[in-house]
């Protein structure tokens, strides 16, 4: 768990400095840059809480229940009560950031459908051809990622 400092600074001063690093947050665009500032604010616990608790707010929007969140995450029911709260009563950062990865994955999944279409529709290749060796490649790399993501 985090530490915080025993000794506590001015609210506004706390109040400013967080503004100050939403909007640090806001101004990078750029996933790489994203990835180090976190890696560089975050040490491996916290980034490990943070994620979990996305995953665990993405889980219950799915409809899984407690349990199998449990078995998966390896979090605590106390835990996920408290991000289905935040998830239900919160400002609703976590159900903007929810239907987002959504969202996403919907569009992934429908690229994925037509992808796999488009390989089953698509005449065979000349064994051994070149363009039979990608077709092949591709056909398994989707198979790749929709075991993946079904896995989860």
């Amino acid at each position: 768990m985090a530490k915080i400092s025993k000794r506590i600074i001015n609210k506004h001063l706390e109040g400013h400095i967080f503004e100050v690093f939403i909007k640090t947050l806001a101004q990078t665009s750029n996933p790489d840059e994203v990835k180090n500032l976190i890696e560089d604010l975050l040490s491996p616990t916290e980034k490990v809480m943070l994620v979990k608790r996305l995953a665990i707010a993405v889980l219950l929007s799915k409809g899984y229940t407690y349990s199998q969140i449990d078995s998966s995450l390896k979090v605590s029911r106390p835990t996920i009560m408290t991000v289905s709260y935040w998830l239900k009563n919160g400002r609703s950062g976590y159900r903007k950031a929810v239907e987002k990865i959504l969202n996403n994955q919907k569009k992934q999944t429908l690229i994925d459908d037509i992808e796999e279409i488009v390989l089953q529709i698509t005449p065979p290749k000349i064994h051994d051809s070149i363009a039979f060796k990608k077709k092949q490649k591709q056909g398994k790399e989707l198979f790749k990622k929709k075991f993946k993501k079904n896995s989860l």
